[in-house]
C-alpha cells in the first residue's frame, strides 16, 4: 500500500504541476496579446514578452507623468480664464 500511496501522490503532484504550467502558459499568452509589439507573434519567447511588457509599462508611466503635467497646466489656465471671466462680468455690471 505504501507504493500505491506514493504512486497516487506522484500522479496527483504531476497533475497539479501540469495544471500550474498550463495556467502559466495561458497567462503568458494573455500578456503577449496585450502588448502591441508581440501580439501577432505566437512564437514570442517568454523573456521577450516580459521585456516588452516592462517597456510598455515604462512607456505608459512616462505618458501618465506627461499627461498629469499637461492636466495641471490646463487646470491652471482654466482657473485663470474663469477668474478673468468673473472680472469681466463684474466690470460690465458697473458700466
Amino acid at each position: 500500500t505504501s507504493d500505491t500511496e506514493e504512486n497516487d501522490k506522484r500522479r496527483t503532484h504531476n497533475v497539479l504541476e501540469r495544471q500550474r504550467r498550463n495556467e502559466l502558459k495561458l497567462s503568458f499568452f494573455a500578456l503577449r496579446d496585450e502588448i502591441p509589439e508581440v501580439a501577432n507573434n505566437e512564437k514570442a519567447p517568454k523573456v521577450v514578452i516580459l521585456k516588452k511588457a516592462a517597456e510598455c509599462i515604462f512607456s505608459m508611466e512616462t505618458d501618465e507623468q506627461r499627461l498629469v503635467t499637461v492636466k495641471e497646466q490646463l487646470r491652471k489656465k482654466n482657473d485663470q480664464l474663469r477668474l478673468r471671466l468673473e472680472q469681466l462680468r463684474n466690470s460690465h455690471i458697473y458700466l
